[in-house]
């Protein structure tokens, strides 16, 4: 008796469906016809916010000449359509505030220096939050009703209730009084541009308050993940310490703290001017402040604007950066972004 083959024995595969690469095809077009539709939705909302900031700021300005308000609007609403039509043509206007001479420089050519000032005293201020605050907060959290944890919590405190100005004038009096207590030359600069020991004191007054966030928020974030029942698990299991921090706790822990570090990137945009003025920093808060002191409306809308895409961009960052950390936050969004469109 013979014994059937595999091939008469084994199960019929089913055939595949006709039509199957057509649905993969048209879920392919209609994934990329939301995401067009939801970049579209994005740059036309930030388009809008970028206008109304600059018509703001002529209609600002017109009443800082002393015109009512009803007539400034109208005056605001034609000097954003002749500096909308000047912008088409690379044209951002002269600028006398800016200018070192008599003669009034074009804001184009002045704009790029102060962008990378005050950008590289942000990114000095950020790199400090995160130098100082994550760590504090992580070793202070790992070390639980100790002194550290004390200390740290005393210090976040105060950080983060002291106004930017009051820092400010803090180290400068505490530079200004070794300097009287010892008869040496100060250690570091209390005024002026440079990329040396110049930005020390500009950078700890701009991110003080957000080291104190960041060192809290850190605090607390980890302390809840550390008394998780997935930590406890994990380390029945056996894994290593570092494994666990690594793989779990920090990763968990994470969008609490980016969530704090957005929100004193947009605090750091506010006290810009506040601190760029109190050192002498030339960036955008200073120079925006001397635009609007002088009546300087074609640099003082060039430095607002310019604030304004920064937000913009640094709330797109945040978002992109939730939803690698989480899938489901960026599913939410999506969701919440498809309902608004529709």
């Amino acid at each position: 008796m013979t014994t059937p083959s595999n091939s008469l024995t084994a199960p019929l595969k089913p055939a595949p469906e006709e039509g199957g690469a057509d649905f993969s095809l048209m879920d392919s077009v209609r994934s990329g016809a939301e995401m067009i539709l939801l970049f579209g939705g994005r740059l036309a909302m930030a388009l809008i916010t970028l206008f109304v900031i600059a018509y703001v700021a002529f209609v600002g300005l017109r009443m800082a000449q002393g015109i009512d308000f009803a007539p400034a609007l109208a005056l605001g609403l034609g000097d954003l359509g002749e500096w909308l039509r000047a912008l088409l043509h690379g044209d951002l206007g002269l600028s006398s505030s800016a200018s070192r001479g008599l003669r009034p420089v074009p804001v184009s050519s002045v704009l790029p220096a102060i962008l990378i000032r005050s950008f590289g005293l942000m990114a000095a201020a950020l790199l400090l939050t995160l130098l100082i605050g994550v760590p504090l907060g992580a070793v202070s959290a790992k070390q639980r009703n100790s002194r550290l944890s004390l200390v740290t919590f005393v210090l976040s405190l105060l950080g983060a209730s002291l106004p930017t100005f009051f820092i400010a004038m803090l180290l400068q009096m505490a530079v200004l009084g070794y300097m009287r207590r010892t008869g040496q030359p100060a250690p570091l600069p209390v005024g002026g541009f440079g990329w040396d020991a110049h930005i020390v004191l500009p950078a700890l007054a701009l991110a003080a308050r957000p080291i104190a966030q960041v060192a809290r928020v850190t605090h607390l974030s980890l302390v809840e993940q550390l008394d998780a029942d997935f930590v406890r698990t994990a380390r029945a299991k056996g894994l290593r310490e570092w494994r666990i921090w690594t793989g779990h706790i920090a990763r968990n822990a994470a969008i609490p703290i980016l969530t704090t570090l957005a929100t004193t990137l947009r605090f750091t945009l506010s006290s810009l001017a506040i601190v760029e003025l109190f050192f002498g920093w030339p960036g955008v808060g200073f120079n925006l402040l001397r635009a609007i002191g002088s009546g300087d409306t074609n640099l003082t809308v060039a430095l607002l604007l310019s604030l304004g895409v920064l937000f913009i961009i640094i709330n797109w960052l945040v978002e992109w950066a939730y939803g690698r950390l989480d899938p489901r936050v960026k599913r939410a969004l999506s969701a919440h972004r498809r309902e608004g469109s529709a």
